[in-house]
C-alpha cells in the first residue's frame, strides 16, 4: 500500500512538471507590438516584395507551378504571420534583381548581404542566416587545390553579379577569373573541369545535387562567413523595423530547425580533414593509426557509457565532428571511473581527455585546448533552504562533490574554509543534501537538471550559483603539442549552428516514454478515495515544483546578468567583446570602449551605508540602459566599474557617447545624499590586431588619468 501512495505521489509531481514551462526553452510571442507607425506602413503597403535570385537553392526555390519555397520563404512566412506584413519574393536573376531594386521597381532584396555599394539605396535588417565560404573544386580534387596558393595559374567561376564573390576573387590575383551569367553555369564549370574551382557553401552542393551535378566537393574552408540580410529601399525605415522585430521573435532554436530542414549536404562530398594543418602538425597525424581517449562513464548530459557501451552525450558529439576535421578516428579506452580517467591520462594511456577542466595538479601531465562547453558552478539544495544570492556567505559550510572533480580543487582555492565531502557520483551528491550537516550538491546546471528528470528528484532546487565557472575542454597529453594545435584549430571550426544542434539535442527537458499510463489510469480509479486524501499533499509538491521552475529561470538570468544591477555581467561582457573583436577582425569595421568608473563610490558606502551604495549602482546602470544606443552592449564590469562596447563607432563618436553619459549622472539626484554623484570615464577604439584585454587597458589607463586630473571628466585613449 505504502509503494502505491509513493507511485501515485510521483504520478501527480511529474505532471506538474511536465506541463511547467521547460527550463532551457523559450516559448516566442505569437505577435509582436509596432508602433503606430509600423501599422500605418503595413495598411499603406500591404505587399513589400523582395528581389532574388533563382538559382539560390535551398535558400530560394522555384517551383513548377511559379510557387517560391525554401529558407528564405519561410522566415519571412514566419515574420509576416507575426507582424501582420506582406513581404514577397520574387525570383530572377540576381544582377537583374540589384538594378531593379536601385530604380525602385522592387522593394528590395533578399538573399543578400551588407554590402557598401547598396547603402545608398537599401536599409539592411538583422541577420537571419550565414553561411561559410568554402572553396569548391572537382570529385576527387584532381590538382590537390589545398590552399590559395594552389590556385595560382587555375582558373576560378563566379556568378556574375554576385558582389561577395566578386570581391573575393580580387584576392586571387594570378588566377584567371572566369564570369558565368547562373550558378547553374557556374556549378557546370567546374564539375566539367572547364574551370579548377569556385566560391561556394552548403547550398552551392544542395542545388548541385539537384541538377544532377553531385561532381564537385570541399576543398577547404574559406574562413569567409557571409550573413545573409534583408534589404529594403532607403525611404522605407519601417519596413526594417518590422523585418528585426519579426526576426527577434522568431527564436535562434527555430532558425537552425529550419536550416536543417533545407541544408543536408551529402557527407561524401566533404572532405577529411576541413582544417588547415601545418607540416609539423600533418607528420603528427601520419605516424598515428587514431588519437585514444577517456571519459566519465557517468556524467551526463556530458557523457556517458550507456548500457550498450556507447559513448554518447555532449562531448561525444563534438569528439566526433573533431574526428570528422582532423581526419583521424577517436578511439575510446574505457574507464570504470573519473578516477581512473583522470590515472589513464597521467600514466599515458590515452592521449586526450574530452571533458577537462584546467587545474593546477593537472597542468603536470595535461595541456588543455580552448574552452567549448562553459557552464557556470551552481549550488543545488532541499527546497526549505533559502535562494543563496551570494555564495560567500555560505562558503564555510559543508557540500558533495563527484570525487575527483576539478570542482574540488577550484572551490578550495577560492573558499578555503569551505568543506567538501566526494561522493562517487551526482546522484549519490544530491541525495546527501538531506543529510544534516551538508547544505548543497555542487555541479553544472545540465548536470544536475539532467540527474533531476532522469530520477524524478522533486524535493531538491537550483538555489544559486557558485562564483565560478566550468570551462570545458580537451585534455591533451602534454608531451604532444603538435596535438594540442589540431585540437584547437578543430575545435575553432565548429559552426554555431553545430553548437545549438548539439545543445539542442543535450540540454532539453526529456521524458521516458515507456510508463504504461493507461495502467496508472487504472490503479488511480480504484484508488479514488486515497487520491482525495492526498490532494492537499499533491498542491504542496506542486507549489514547491513551481518554486523550482521559479528559481531555475531566475539562475538563468543571474547566468546572464549582474545581480543587483540587471545588466550583462563580467562573462557575458567577456562573450560579447569575443563576439566584437571576431566580427572586426573579419570585416575590418571599427568599434569602441567606455570604462566608467563612480567616483569616491567608497565614500557614498562609508557615509550613507552600502544600502545608499546599492541604490546609486542601481540607478546609474538604469540612466546608462536608458541612453546608451540600441546596438550598444552594456555590463558591470566590476564593483563601481561599467563597460560599454559600442559597435561599428569611431574614437569621436564613443567619446561624444561618453560625454553625454557623464553629464546624465552629474544631473542625477539621490535624496538622501548631500552631494551628487560623478563618475570618471576612459574611451578606447579598437585598434587592428590588439587583444580585447589590450582595448580595456588602454581605456582603464585613461579612466584613471581622468581620476587623477580632476574626476568627473572623459580622458580619450589616442595611443595604442
Amino acid at each position: 500500500m505504502k509503494n502505491i501512495v509513493v507511485i501515485i505521489l510521483l504520478f501527480f509531481a511529474a505532471f506538474s512538471f511536465i506541463e511547467s514551462t521547460p527550463v532551457f526553452a523559450a516559448k516566442p510571442p505569437s505577435r509582436v507590438e509596432l508602433t503606430e507607425r509600423e501599422k500605418a506602413f503595413i495598411r499603406a503597403h500591404p505587399v513589400i516584395t523582395l528581389g532574388t535570385e533563382k538559382d539560390w537553392e535551398p535558400y530560394v526555390i522555384v517551383n513548377a507551378e511559379g510557387s517560391i519555397s525554401g529558407i528564405d520563404s519561410e522566415v519571412l512566412g514566419k515574420i509576416n504571420k507575426l507582424t501582420g506584413a506582406g513581404f514577397a519574393l520574387r525570383a530572377g536573376n540576381w544582377l537583374d534583381m540589384q538594378k531593379k531594386a536601385k530604380s525602385g521597381l522592387i522593394d528590395g532584396l533578399s538573399t543578400g548581404a551588407v554590402q557598401e555599394e547598396r547603402e545608398d539605396y537599401l536599409n539592411f535588417s538583422n541577420s537571419y542566416s550565414s553561411t561559410q565560404k568554402m572553396m569548391l573544386v572537382p570529385l576527387g580534387n584532381p590538382k590537390k587545390i589545398m590552399s590559395n596558393r594552389d590556385l595560382d595559374g587555375k582558373t576560378i567561376a563566379i556568378h556574375k553579379g554576385n558582389m561577395a564573390d566578386e570581391k573575393l576573387a580580387t584576392d586571387f590575383k594570378n588566377s584567371r577569373i572566369l564570369e558565368c551569367a547562373t550558378l547553374e553555369e557556374v556549378i557546370e564549370a567546374v564539375a566539367s573541369n572547364r574551370a579548377d574551382a569556385t566560391f561556394g557553401n552548403g547550398g552551392t552542393l544542395y542545388y548541385a545535387n539537384k541538377l544532377g551535378l553531385p561532381y564537385i566537393q570541399v576543398a577547404y574552408p574559406l574562413g569567409n562567413e557571409l550573413k545573409l540580410v534583408f534589404a529594403v529601399r532607403k525611404d522605407w525605415p519601417e519596413a526594417i523595423g518590422i523585418l528585426n522585430k519579426g526576426l527577434a521573435a522568431i527564436s535562434e532554436n527555430e532558425l537552425v530547425k529550419l536550416r536543417n530542414k533545407w541544408l543536408q549536404p551529402d557527407e561524401k562530398m566533404l572532405p577529411e580533414p576541413m582544417i588547415s594543418l601545418n607540416e609539423s602538425e600533418q607528420e603528427y597525424l601520419s605516424s598515428v593509426d587514431y588519437i585514444s581517449m577517456s571519459i566519465d562513464p557517468g556524467w551526463m548530459p556530458y557523457e556517458e557509457l550507456n548500457e550498450e557501451g556507447q559513448y554518447v552525450g555532449l562531448t561525444a558529439d563534438y569528439m566526433d565532428i573533431l574526428s570528422k576535421r582532423i581526419g583521424k578516428k577517436f578511439r575510446l579506452i574505457p574507464t570504470d571511473s573519473w578516477a581512473q580517467t583522470l590515472t589513464f591520462a597521467r600514466e599515458r594511456k590515452c592521449d586526450i581527455v574530452p571533458s577537462a577542466i584546467s587545474t593546477p595538479s593537472r597542468r603536470e601531465y595535461l595541456n588543455f585546448s580552448s574552452a567549448y562547453l562553459p557552464f557556470p558552478l551552481v549550488v543545488a539544495t532541499g527546497l526549505d533552504k533559502m535562494f543563496i544570492d551570494n555564495f560567500d556567505s555560505v562558503a564555510d559550510q559543508t557540500f558533495t562533490v563527484v570525487k575527483g572533480y576539478a570542482a574540488i580543487e577550484l572551490l578550495r582555492l577560492k573558499y578555503p574554509k569551505i568543506k567538501i565531502v566526494e561522493v562517487k557520483d551526482a546522484l549519490t551528491g544530491l541525495e546527501k543534501v538531506h543529510e544534516d550537516g551538508i547544505l548543497g550538491y555542487i555541479d553544472t546546471i545540465p548536470a544536475i537538471s539532467y540527474q533531476i528528470q532522469k530520477n524524478g528528484i522533486f524535493d531538491v532546487k537550483i538555489s544559486g550559483q557558485v562564483g565560478l565557472k566550468y570551462d570545458l575542454t580537451v585534455g591533451v597529453r602534454n608531451d604532444s603539442p603538435e596535438l594540442l594545435s589540431i585540437i584547437n584549430k578543430a575545435i575553432a571550426s565548429v559552426t554555431k549552428e553545430e553548437r545549438l544542434n548539439i545543445m539542442n539535442r543535450w540540454v532539453s527537458v526529456r521524458y521516458d516514454k515507456g510508463v504504461d499510463y493507461w495502467l496508472i489510469g487504472k490503479v488511480l480509479t480504484a484508488l479514488v478515495v486515497i487520491i482525495l486524501l492526498l490532494l492537499y499533499r499533491y498542491s504542496f509538491v506542486s507549489r514547491y515544483n513551481k518554486k523550482l521552475l521559479l528559481m531555475n529561470s531566475k539562475l538563468d538570468l543571474l547566468y546572464k546578468t549582474d545581480r543587483l544591477t540587471q545588466v550583462y555581467n563580467r562573462y557575458m561582457l567577456d562573450s560579447e567583446m569575443e563576439r566584437e573583436l571576431a566580427r572586426a577582425a573579419r570585416y575590418d569595421s571599427p568599434f569602441s570602449v567606455i570604462l566608467l568608473d563612480i567616483d569616491h563610490f567608497k565614500k557614498v558606502n562609508d557615509n550613507y551605508g552600502h544600502h545608499a551604495g546599492d541604490t546609486v549602482l542601481v540607478a546609474i546602470s538604469s540612466l546608462l540602459s536608458i541612453n546608451v544606443r540600441e546596438t550598444d552592449v552594456l555590463g558591470r564590469w566590476g564593483g563601481e566599474e561599467f563597460l560599454v562596447i559600442c559597435p561599428e563607432t569611431s574614437l569621436e563618436g564613443a567619446a561624444l557617447l561618453a560625454e553625454k553619459l557623464r553629464t546624465k549622472i552629474e544631473e542625477l539626484h539621490f535624496p538622501a545624499m548631500k552631494e551628487n554623484v560623478t563618475a570618471s570615464l576612459g574611451v578606447a577604439a579598437y585598434v587592428k590586431g590588439e587583444t580585447g584585454e589590450d582595448l580595456v587597458k588602454r581605456a582603464d589607463d585613461a579612466l584613471y588619468s581622468a581620476k587623477n586630473m580632476s574626476r568627473n571628466c572623459v580622458v580619450i585613449a589616442y595611443d595604442k
